[in-house]
């Protein structure tokens, strides 16, 4: 091919009949570039072409060497943090192209209008910032949790050891409960309200379980939405912009949860009856979330009590069927909340057809800690549970139907495993309830058993 007499530019070399820009790393590249010259063809063959050409791809590959600079590599998590920066010095919220169009012909052309007056070119960094050339990343929230201290280094810089590790806590203990609860690791800004929802549900319950305060709840679910805020402040978003968090408001009223009126989060006792223990009402359920809640009813045990139940603590064949509660070791491994908690508890109705469908427990459930959400999920979607009640309202029920056939106090705080000590206020003397008498108990209060 003949080659066009006009001065070639230095930093331009032909090769098979290609034109390439011959690029010298600049200094500050050093660490991240062990090339002294980058090569990058221009596409043609034709010089004219290749030299207006030329400023676009060289400002590709300072984009792309900015990126790596800052260890922030093409279509990485870093790479967008980079762009969404980027964004932010320009003044724009980063939006992805999705977003972009859908804000508007307006917003379009007030970012192309930018971009021109500053001769940024179509392949420019900036214009990858500012017209949203880069996906979101699909962190989850576990990985925004853990990198929560490398995006605000100047939170923990003068700190002490043990003061860096408290703040980096607040942050991972409320996400791992949010992957605990939910039982799976979500994508942080894909969580929905509904999700949020479940989460505050299945917190709600630890409470009423007296597994947790409800003022301890509530610093989780304001820490989840701090953390929803930080997250997006971190890349640059316009707080006016801000996607409203799902864990927003979400930790209303869980402090009057640790009043002791403020505990009898009920289930209705029409509830019960006409929407769970009716035959055919959890057909939405899995058969193991079901008969989980049929136990439940019955028995007034935590929910942890009953999911985590191993096969040999299953008394089926008893001349009274029941369930043992207490401390596990080795392959079944499981703590009690208290010395009063270890106890047996007859099987009736609904919960003794539920065991002897399965007589080995509930292994879909067990040692995980997601029945709570998931259970409460699919009965409020599907109407059974009001808005503002839980399933863990199942056992202040069962202690509301003891109280209705009078049965003392003392006995109703050994039924559900709480101190007889304190329910008497003096020191607890003699056996503990025999089982035949628990059972009498358990068959006043009972609902008609489900037709097998």
């Amino acid at each position: 091919m003949a080659v066009s007499k006009k001065k070639i530019p230095s930093n331009m070399i032909l090769r098979n009949g290609i034109w390439h820009l011959r690029m010298r790393v600049p200094a500050r590249y050093k660490a991240i570039e062990t090339k002294n010259e980058i090569h990058r063809t221009l596409g043609t063959g034709d010089l004219d072409g290749a030299i207006a050409r030329m400023g676009a791809v060289k400002q590709k590959i300072l984009a792309e060497l900015d990126a790596k600079l800052a260890g922030r590599n093409p279509g990485s998590a870093n790479h967008f943090e980079a762009m969404a920066e980027l964004a932010t010095s320009r003044n724009f919220s980063y939006w992805t192209a999705d977003e972009i169009q859908a804000a508007g012909a307006d917003a379009i052309m007030d970012r192309v209008l930018h971009l021109i007056s500053n001769k940024d070119t179509h392949v420019s960094a900036a214009a990858t910032a500012l017209l949203g050339g880069v996906e979101r990343p699909s962190l989850t929230i576990s990985e925004v949790a853990e990198k929560m201290h490398e995006w605000y280094p100047e939170k923990i810089k003068n700190k002490a050891a043990k003061a860096k590790k408290t703040w980096k806590a607040q942050w991972t203990r409320p996400a791992s409960k949010v992957v605990s609860l939910l039982g799976y690791d979500p994508v942080f800004h894909e969580i929905s309200r509904s999700e949020a929802v479940a989460l505050r549900d299945a917190l709600k319950d630890r409470v009423i379980d007296e597994d947790m305060l409800g003022k301890s709840a509530q610093k989780e679910l304001r820490l989840l939405n701090t953390l929803w805020e930080r997250f997006h402040d971190h890349l640059g978003v316009d707080e006016r912009e801000m996607p409203p968090s799902p864990f927003y408001n979400l930790g209303k009223g869980f402090g009057a949860l640790d009043d002791e009126d403020g505990r009898k989060l009920e289930v209705p006792v029409e509830i019960i009856m006409d929407k769970i223990v009716a035959p055919g009402a959890l057909h939405f359920m899995n058969d193991e979330l079901r008969d989980i809640t049929y136990v439940l009813v019955e028995t007034g045990a935590r929910q942890s009590e009953i999911t985590d139940i191993p096969p040999h603590s299953i008394f089926l064949d008893d001349p009274i069927p029941h369930i043992w509660i207490g401390k596990e070791t080795g392959e079944w491994a499981r703590e009690v909340k208290n010395k009063p908690s270890k106890r047996k508890i007859p099987l009736v109705g609904v919960a003794l057809e539920a065991f002897r469908r399965h007589p080995e427990g509930f292994p879909r459930y067990r040692y995980k800690g997601t029945y709570s959400a998931a259970a409460n999920k699919v009965l409020h979607e599907n109407n059974i549970l009001p808005e503002n009640v839980t399933i863990g309202g199942l056992r202040h029920a069962f202690e509301t139907r003891m109280g209705n056939i009078d049965l003392p106090n003392d006995k109703c705080a050994e039924m559900m495993g709480h101190s007889v000590k304190k329910a008497r206020g003096r020191e607890q003397y003699g056996d503990d309830m025999p089982l035949e008498k628990k059972l009498a108990i358990h068959e006043k209060i009972m609902f008609t058993p489900r037709e097998a």
